[in-house]
C-alpha cells in the first residue's frame, strides 16, 4: 500500500504527480497548497469564490539550491546525519502562474539550470521509524 506524505495535496497519475490547488473565481489568483473553503465557515461568499483545480505537470525551474544537512522539524524524513543524503530543492513556475517549492530528483544539482523544463513525478521519503512516504517532486523532462 502506498502512503502519501499527506492527503489532499496531490494525486498520482501514472508516473506524474498532479498537484491540487485552488483558484479564486473573482480574481483568478491560484494558490498551492489549495485554500480550503471549509475554513471560511460563516462566509459563504468566500466559500463560493474558491474552486478546486489541478495544476499542470510541467513547468520551468525558477530557482534552486541544495539541502546539505537534515532540515529541522516538521521534516518527515530520517534526520539522522549518518543516514541523511543531500538533495536539490527549488521553485518550479507552472503555467497557472504559481511557484511550487519542490524536491528536484533525477539530476545532479550541478546540471540544473534556471529556466530548465521540469516535469512532476513522485519520490519516496524514508522516515526514521522505517515508514515509506510518497511525495511529489519534479525532474528534468
Amino acid at each position: 500500500m502506498t502512503t502519501l506524505i499527506t492527503e489532499g495535496l496531490f494525486r498520482v497519475d501514472g508516473n506524474r504527480a498532479v498537484l491540487f490547488a485552488s483558484r479564486r473565481r473573482s480574481t483568478g489568483v491560484v494558490k498551492f497548497p489549495a485554500e480550503r473553503p471549509e475554513l471560511f465557515d460563516g462566509a459563504p461568499e468566500i466559500q463560493d469564490d474558491i474552486e478546486a483545480i489541478e495544476l499542470s505537470t510541467e513547468g520551468t525551474l525558477y530557482t534552486y539550491t541544495t539541502q546539505q544537512f537534515p532540515p529541522p522539524l516538521p521534516y518527515k524524513g530520517n534526520r539522522d546525519p549518518k543516514v541523511f543524503k543531500p538533495y536539490a530543492v527549488g521553485f518550479v513556475e507552472l503555467p497557472e502562474g504559481v511557484l511550487v517549492e519542490t524536491l528536484i530528483i533525477g539530476v545532479d544539482a550541478t546540471d540544473l539550470r534556471i529556466g530548465q523544463r521540469l516535469v512532476s513525478t513522485t519520490t519516496t521519503l524514508e522516515t526514521s521509524d522505517g515508514k515509506s512516504l510518497v511525495t511529489f517532486a519534479f525532474q528534468p523532462t
